[in-house]
């Protein structure tokens, strides 16, 4: 049962949880509004008795902190508290959090409630209700946008606090957020503390530029950070900036601590082994590969011999790939990756760099196709295609009177089509660009109902399109990988 009574100040001690998620709000506000109300808050202060009391008679204050700090300003001995009864540490901060719902809050204390109910609703399997959509509610959110948050707040938790607590006070937005996220990644060893983060909450800043200012220039050198925050703002543009940074000699800087940095790999007569890599010498498909990763592989890349398309050796007739059919190239090459199947994590992935080749006749084979298929009956599941397309390819072809073709393409298949790596944060939105709304859709689900027709949205997403418009395959694979600075390594990296 709630009691009002009437305690001595000395009686009331603030909750260390009250401290920690709620800051001091006493200003002069309060002061001329206790004047209108004879000295006397219209509310009264909450608290609750100590579970444990040692000295007794003493109560924690949960809701009032300021309005008790103003009636000690003013002299008062005793006042007025609402006594709540519960009996666990777990009933009083929810209590606090509940009472405290409808102060104005700043970034971090809106990011500490954030924190108090992803405690109150823990991710659960087989509890019903969604768990963003419950903290949704309470906060007044989507749950889209609590999936957001959770997200980087698992990311920022720490060092960079300050990022949230621009995000929850509107001082940066949450696609802001998600571009710092991708370049912190990408450069960890450029945030080395709170002064890092702290410097980039500029909602003014046009993030996309992040990446390429950080790939010469230093947070932590203050001279540097200038021009970043200058490039930041657009106060230069991309071909100033770019000319300053040849002019301070970062450019160059870079080159030649890529070329520093490579990795000389000694003259292979069996085997090398580093932490990450085993490149055997010899026929892949008659070595002995043992595995000396200790654990089973997550990841293989391969890039098959060409058929007909290219001669690797010197010799035509005694050449893997060579005389054969588009059939015969898939069979031997699944046959390759079935001998490697053992060695793989169930959630594993087989990366496939391949083009198809023209037979005796001057026509294609096919390859592409048999392989798969291939693949399939042993057991791997296709679950990606992308283009890898190049913006060089040979000028022409004296073989053939078609086009040449400017691209290859990359397969992905796994083990099992239910349980392989995906990364969540391809389906963020990448900017704040408004919705679209478009006519004449059509939709088809996973089990093959259709529904035309009507209206529906056009998010605007970072998840890669597969498709051959230049802007959106920057995002895939662009372009070869001959530079220094080329898309491939941008963006797979």
């Amino acid at each position: 049962m709630n009691e009002l009574m009437k305690i001595r100040v000395d009686q009331v001690v603030i909750h260390p949880y009250h401290f920690k998620v709620y800051n001091q709000t006493f200003n002069e506000s309060l002061k001329e509004s206790f004047k209108r109300t004879s000295n006397k808050p219209v509310n009264p202060i909450i608290v609750v008795p100590i579970l444990d009391p040692e000295p007794p008679d003493l109560y924690l204050l949960v809701s009032g902190r300021s309005r008790l700090e103003m009636m000690i300003q003013m002299d008062y001995t005793e006042v007025e508290v609402m006594v709540y009864e519960v009996t666990n540490d777990t009933q009083i901060r929810n209590l606090i959090i509940d009472l405290n719902k409808q102060r104005e809050k700043t970034g971090r204390e809106l990011l500490m409630e954030f924190r108090h109910y992803c405690e109150m609703y823990p991710d659960q399997r087989g509890i019903p209700g969604s768990r963003y959509t419950k903290i949704g509610k309470e906060m007044g959110r989507s749950k889209d946008r609590i999936k957001d948050f959770v997200m980087l707040d698992s990311f920022f938790k720490g060092e960079g606090d300050v990022i949230l607590e621009k995000i929850f006070g509107n001082e940066l937005s949450v696609s802001q957020g998600f571009l710092i996220k991708k370049v912190v990644e990408k450069y960890p060893e450029k945030f080395t503390s709170e002064t890092s983060f702290e410097k980039l909450c500029d909602r003014s800043f046009d993030f996309k530029r992040l990446d390429y200012s950080l790939l010469y220039l230093d947070l932590n050198d203050d001279i540097e950070f200038e021009l970043v925050k200058r490039y930041l703002q657009k106060d230069l543009t991309a071909e100033e900036f770019t000319k300053m940074l040849e002019r301070l000699g970062k450019v160059e800087q870079r080159k030649d601590n890529h070329k520093k940095n490579k990795v000389v790999v000694p003259e292979i007569d069996e085997n090398y082994i580093s932490d990450h890599a085993h490149l055997i010498h010899g026929d892949n498909r008659t070595v002995e590969f043992t595995n000396p990763f200790g654990r089973l592989i997550n990841c293989m890349i391969g890039s098959p011999f060409y058929g007909n398309l290219r001669l690797n050796g010197t010799d035509l007739e005694t050449e893997v790939g060579h005389n054969m059919s588009g059939r015969e190239y898939g069979e031997y090459l699944s046959e390759t990756y079935e001998g490697y199947k053992k060695f793989m994590s169930p959630d594993g992935s087989i990366y496939v760099i391949i083009d198809d080749f023209r037979n005796d006749k001057g026509v294609l084979s096919c390859g592409y196709e048999h392989f798969v298929v291939e693949m399939e009956r042993k057991g791997f599941n296709l679950v990606g295609r992308y283009v890898w397309w190049k913006k060089n390819p040979q000028p022409r072809s004296h073989q053939s009177l078609n086009m040449v073709n400017g691209f290859e393409m990359i397969y992905r298949f796994v083990l099992d089509p239910n349980n392989y790596y995906s990364n969540p944060d391809l389906f963020i939105e990448l900017d704040q660009k408004e919705v679209e709304f478009r006519e004449g859709c059509t939709n088809t689900d996973n089990r093959g109902k259709t529904t035309r027709g009507g209206i529906y949205l056009q998010p605007n997403l970072k998840k890669p399109r597969n498709t051959f418009d230049e802007e959106t395959c920057k995002q895939i694979v662009l372009d070869n990988i001959q530079d220094l600075d080329n898309n491939f390594r941008k963006n797979i990296d």
